[in-house]
C-alpha cells in the first residue's frame, strides 16, 4: 500500500531537501487528484490570459496589462512542473525523467517564486507611481519602460535562480530515483532566498498598497452628497480589491517562507522537536501557492468587473476603459465634494 509515503519521497516531490526529518502523512491518490485540479483549472485560465494578453492585444497592452501577462507568464512555470510531478508519483515514485528534468524542475521552482514576487511588487509600484506622478506615467513615461522592467525582473530572477540547477541531483535511493537538493546547508542561499524573495518583497507589496488604500481613504468624501454616495461604494469596491491582493500573497507566501526559516533552524540544531511539523507545514503552504497560481486569472477578471464597469460611463468614448481612477493632488490637497468633474485623472495601469 502507498497510504503513507516516507518523507523523503514527499520531499522529493517538493524538492525541499535530501535530508530525513521524519514522517508525515502523503496519500498518494489525493496528491494525485489535487494536482490534476491544479494543471486542469490553472494552466488554460493562465494560457487564456497569456493568449488574449499577449497575442491577441499585443498591440493596445497598456501598463498594467504587460504586468498582467507577465504574471500569467510566472505562474505557468509554477504550474507547468506538475506534470513532471505526477510523473514521479505515477511512476511508482521514482523519479524516470532523467537528470536534465531534474535539474530543472529544481530551477523552475526558483524561477516561479521569484518571479511572482517580484511582479507583484512592481503591479504595487506601478499603482504608487500613477497615483503620486499620473502625469509622467500616463503621459510621459516611454511605452518600453514597463516591458524592459519585467524583462531585467525576469533576468534578475533566473540569476538568483541559478544556484538551484547545481544543487538538484538524480539519487538512487531502495532501487528508486529520487530528485532532491543535495549537499549541505547553504546558509548564503538560504538568507538570499529569504531577503530577495520574501521580506523585501513583502515590504514593498505592503506598503506601497498601503500608501494606494490611504490615498483613496482620503478621497472619499467624509460626508456624502447626493452624487457622492455611489462615488464612496466604488472607492470601498477598490479598497475590497486591494485588501484581497494582500492577503492572498500573504496567505500564501508567509507560511512557505516560515516554514522554511524553521527548517534552518532545525538543521543549525539538531534534535530539536519542530523539525517534523516545520517539513509538513512547508509541505502545505506549497500547495497554497500553487492554488494561488491556478487562481490568479479569476482575481484579475474579479478586478476588472469590479472597478472597470462602474467607472466606465465616466470615460469619453474614444478611450479604453481603465482599472482604477486615480484622483490628482491639487496644491497638496486631494478634491473634495464634487470630485468626480474636469480634474480627474483616469489612468490605466
Amino acid at each position: 500500500t502507498l497510504q503513507s509515503l516516507p518523507v523523503e519521497w514527499c520531499q522529493s516531490l517538493l524538492i525541499i531537501s535530501g535530508k530525513n526529518y521524519g514522517f508525515i502523512s502523503c496519500p498518494l491518490e489525493s496528491k494525485c487528484r489535487l494536482f490534476s485540479c491544479y494543471l486542469k483549472v490553472g494552466v488554460p485560465l493562465n494560457g487564456l490570459v497569456v493568449w488574449a494578453l499577449g497575442l491577441r492585444s499585443r498591440r493596445h497592452l497598456v501598463s498594467f496589462r504587460v504586468y498582467v501577462l507577465n504574471l500569467a507568464l510566472a505562474d505557468l512555470v509554477l504550474l507547468l512542473r506538475i506534470p513532471l510531478m505526477l510523473g514521479y508519483l505515477i511512476h511508482n515514485n521514482s523519479w524516470p525523467f532523467g537528470r536534465a528534468f531534474c535539474h530543472l524542475i529544481v530551477f523552475l521552482r526558483g524561477l516561479g517564486l521569484y518571479a511572482s514576487a517580484f511582479l507583484l511588487c512592481a503591479v504595487a509600484l506601478e499603482r504608487c507611481l500613477c497615483l503620486l506622478r499620473p502625469v509622467w506615467a500616463r503621459l510621459r513615461r516611454p511605452s518600453w519602460a514597463v516591458p524592459l522592467a519585467c524583462g531585467l525582473l525576469w533576468v534578475l530572477a533566473a540569476i538568483l535562480s541559478a544556484p538551484y540547477l547545481h544543487l538538484a541531483e538524480l539519487m538512487e535511493k531502495n532501487k528508486k530515483y529520487q530528485c532532491v537538493e543535495t549537499g549541505t546547508f547553504n546558509m548564503g542561499l538560504f538568507v538570499t532566498e529569504t531577503i530577495a524573495g520574501f521580506i523585501l518583497p513583502l515590504l514593498v507589496f505592503l506598503g506601497s498598497n498601503l500608501v494606494v488604500l490611504l490615498t483613496f481613504k482620503q478621497a472619499v468624501p467624509q460626508t456624502p452628497t447626493t452624487s457622492t454616495p455611489s462615488n464612496a461604494r466604488r472607492m470601498t469596491r477598490m479598497y475590497h480589491v486591494l485588501f484581497s491582493t494582500m492577503l492572498i500573497f500573504l496567505t500564501c507566501w508567509v507560511p512557505y517562507f516560515v516554514c522554511r526559516f524553521l527548517l534552518a533552524l532545525a538543521y543549525k540544531t539538531p534534535g530539536v522537536s519542530f523539525s517534523a511539523s516545520a517539513l509538513k507545514g512547508k509541505y502545505i503552504s506549497l500547495y497554497l501557492v500553487y492554488i494561488k497560481s491556478a487562481l490568479n486569472p479569476i482575481l484579475y477578471v474579479k478586478t476588472q468587473n469590479i472597478l472597470n464597469k462602474p467607472l466606465s460611463h465616466f470615460m469619453p468614448s474614444n478611450q479604453p476603459q481603465c482599472t482604477f481612477v486615480l484622483i490628482l493632488q491639487l496644491s497638496g490637497t486631494l478634491l473634495e465634494g464634487e470630485f468626480f468633474q474636469n480634474k480627474i485623472s483616469h489612468l490605466v495601469f
